[in-house]
């Protein structure tokens, strides 16, 4: 179980950075054709990328790669999630006059974004994961 999760991992790393474009990143949440395009554009690379390193073709699988990370990007549920819990958001960011304590924030923010996405995102794949050795 310990080798898949580290495979669907590495699938992960390279699905999410290496082959997500600027575009990709950038328009998948927003609204509209667009945001959908770029979200299902991303999220199709990303399930080939993991599929590849786990060497799976098995639609159920493919389907519960995609789907979860495809609800998590299109809507952002990292950002719903730091809302929830009155976390950083940009939104909070973006009220502020630019300057040290702005810089600040958003330096501190990004970070503690990309951590919750990708707990989210990791999470999907250990219950994928589990769920293939049940």
């Amino acid at each position: 179980m310990a080798e898949l999760f580290i495979l669907a991992l590495l699938g992960h790393l390279v699905g999410d950075y290496i082959l997500q474009s600027q575009w990709m990143a950038f328009t998948k949440s927003k609204k509209g054709v667009q945001g959908i395009l770029a979200c299902t554009i991303h999220v199709l690379i990303y399930t080939a990328s993991v599929a590849l390193f786990l060497k799976t073709t098995n639609l159920l699988i493919l389907g519960l790669i995609f789907i979860p990370h495809w609800i998590i990007d299109r809507w952002s549920l990292g950002e719903l999630w730091l809302r929830l819990i009155k976390g950083r958001t940009y939104k909070e960011i973006l009220t502020l006059e630019p300057g040290l304590e702005r810089d600040f924030k958003i330096a501190f923010y990004a970070p503690v974004y990309m951590v919750v996405d990708n707990t989210l995102h990791i999470l999907s794949l250990w219950l994928v994961i589990v769920l293939l050795m049940v």
